[in-house]
């Protein structure tokens, strides 16, 4: 639990490392702001029991962090994974998957992703249905 817990943590450092342009006295030793290919986007969403992305990918990667309720996510040919409250998931560039609800619980992400998103397909009833596994 510590582990998953440990990304937005480090999210946090990160962005706070970001925004200071001067020795920050938060850290210790060498912090250089990342300036190159550092534009992310942010989505703050609800998904509802049932609702789900279509399949997509993202040019630069794409961290899931479920807030509260239930999430699922799935790469293409890997299962289809349940994350609960504080729970996170890193998915790489290019690798296409869909994140979104459970079938009966809903819950709220915020996601962080970098670079552009290629949207592929609907997932079909039977790919959202399939039994979830919780890591």
């Amino acid at each position: 639990m510590i582990q998953k817990l440990l990304l937005p943590f480090l999210l946090t450092a990160c962005v706070i490392a970001y925004s200071q342009d001067r020795p920050n006295p938060n850290f210790t030793g060498e912090v250089k702001t990342v300036k190159e290919n550092s534009q992310g986007l942010t989505a703050h969403l609800y998904f509802a029991p049932g609702a789900r992305t279509k399949w997509h990918s993202h040019e630069g990667g794409q961290i899931i962090l479920v807030e509260d309720g239930v999430g699922l996510y799935q790469e293409k040919g890997g299962p289809v994974v349940e994350l609960r409250a504080g729970e996170t998931h890193y998915c790489p560039p290019g690798v296409v998957h869909w994140h979104g609800a459970s079938p009966t619980q809903g819950g709220t992400q915020f996601n962080v992703s970098r670079g552009g998103i290629t949207w592929v397909a609907e997932v079909t009833d039977q790919e959202f249905t399939a039994t979830a596994v919780h890591k």
